[in-house]
């Protein structure tokens, strides 16, 4: 079963910091180093995606990495049942 990718506009910093996230988190496809950044400071205009090519790894300075949103600084939702997921 073959699936569907997203074909909508990409997120921007605005649509993220909406949903409560504040830095990007950042992977080297290549020496599997991670980081996160913190993007306060950058217009929220700018596509997430678009500083994955500008990236450049501390560990082995290669140039684009992948950067998604911090998801571990989003906050928890209330469950539709009322019960926590442990």
């Amino acid at each position: 079963m073959q699936t569907t990718r997203y074909r909508g506009p990409p997120m921007t910093l605005a649509n993220k910091r909406h949903n409560g996230m504040r830095s990007l988190a950042v992977r080297c496809e290549l020496c599997h180093h991670e980081a996160v950044i913190n993007v306060d400071g950058y217009d929220e205009s700018i596509a997430v995606l678009s500083f994955g090519p500008r990236t450049l790894c501390s560990c082995c300075g290669i140039i684009g990495t992948d950067v998604r949103p911090n998801r571990s600084e989003r906050p928890q939702s209330e469950s539709l049942t009322g019960k926590q997921w442990q």
